[in-house]
């Protein structure tokens, strides 16, 4: 189980004077929230109890194949600005969407590592994973991805990005496999990483070159939508009165409809009938689903990879990222 921090180099009174100054949002307290990974994210409070869900993305921690902060805030922008269009253009209400700022910006920069968004606050509960509970949730999200997937044609030009299919953080990973013959010596975990990977080190690299050949088929394949990207449990927020939320649609990028569709349907495939039903039809590439899921695993594999590289200690938080490194090399 991890357990998320509050980053100690992102200044309070710094975060609570931007919500001022662009979003007009006078915040009397900023309840820090341990949920999300990769994304911190706090409860703005007005006197009068008025609640926001505010988030700073670390775009340090975002950066892969060589993108700048810059270029990770321009993607991060465009993907939450593609949210608001599918909520207030498209019309799809379960779509939690950031709030414009001022001058009509979705996210603003917080100094050079963070960039901070306000979305509403939505009352419920989401998972402390990412499976689904129960069939019928599969069954409700293939409806509301069928729902967000055509929508694409009302998306304007300029809208969110193709998916190029990188492996974020593989830079890293290569140059690791490459230095497996002496210690790393950065923390408690990194020399076990570095065994982890030397007995896998033949493995990993048949499956990147596997991973290469099937991108190169995926680029031809027509029908790409628009994607949230992670439609995983932990996204969805059951609402008191039953309704269901997406959020965190940072990550969404025009791709093939499994890119959703690995996360949300189970082995008996619940849930394709309902997004048929509003699809019409369609059918679904099972070798697709299977790309989709190896690029997920591969994508862990180089960020664990990259997190023992670099210094640090024995915490629940690494306990937790050895634990799954393991899970994803078995």
């Amino acid at each position: 189980m991890r357990v998320y921090r509050e980053p100690e180099d992102l200044d309070r009174a710094a975060l609570a004077d931007a919500l001022r100054r662009h979003w007009g949002i006078d915040a009397a307290r900023l309840d820090y929230l341990p949920v999300g990974f990769g994304t911190h994210h706090w409860a703005a409070v007005a006197a009068g109890g008025a609640r926001w869900f505010v988030s700073g993305d670390d775009l340090q921690a975002r950066q892969h194949a060589g993108r700048s902060p810059d270029d990770v805030f321009a993607g991060l922008e465009r993907a939450l600005r593609t949210a608001v269009v599918l909520r207030e253009g498209a019309g799809l209400e379960f779509v939690v969407a950031p709030i414009p700022s001022e001058g009509g910006a979705v996210v603003r920069r917080l100094g050079e590592r963070y960039a901070v968004r306000v979305e509403p606050f939505v009352e419920g509960r989401a998972t402390a994973d990412g499976e689904f509970e129960r069939p019928e949730e599969r069954r409700r999200m293939g409806a509301l991805l069928g729902r967000l997937h055509t929508a694409s044609g009302s998306l304007p030009a300029g809208g969110p990005a193709r998916d190029d299919l990188a492996l974020p953080g593989r830079s890293a990973l290569q140059t690791a496999l490459t230095e497996l013959d002496a210690a790393w010596d950065d923390g408690p975990f990194a020399d076990p990483a570095r065994m982890l990977l030397q007995a896998h080190a033949g493995r990993v690299q048949d499956r990147l070159r596997t991973y290469d050949r099937q991108a190169a088929r995926v680029r031809t394949v027509p029908g790409w939508v628009v994607t949230h990207g992670e439609p995983h449990s932990a996204n969805v927020v059951r609402e008191p009165r039953g309704g269901l939320r997406l959020v965190d649609w940072d990550t969404t990028l025009v791709a093939p409809r499994e890119r959703d569709l690995w996360m949300t349907l189970d082995a008996d495939r619940t849930g394709w009938d309902e997004y048929r039903e509003v699809v019409g039809s369609v059918q679904v590439n099972e070798e697709l689903l299977a790309f989709y899921r190896e690029r997920w695993a591969l994508a862990e594999i180089c960020m664990y990879v990259a997190e023992f590289r670099r210094p640090h200690d024995r915490t629940q938080d690494t306990q937790a990222s050895w634990d799954e490194l393991r899970e994803y090399l078995r």
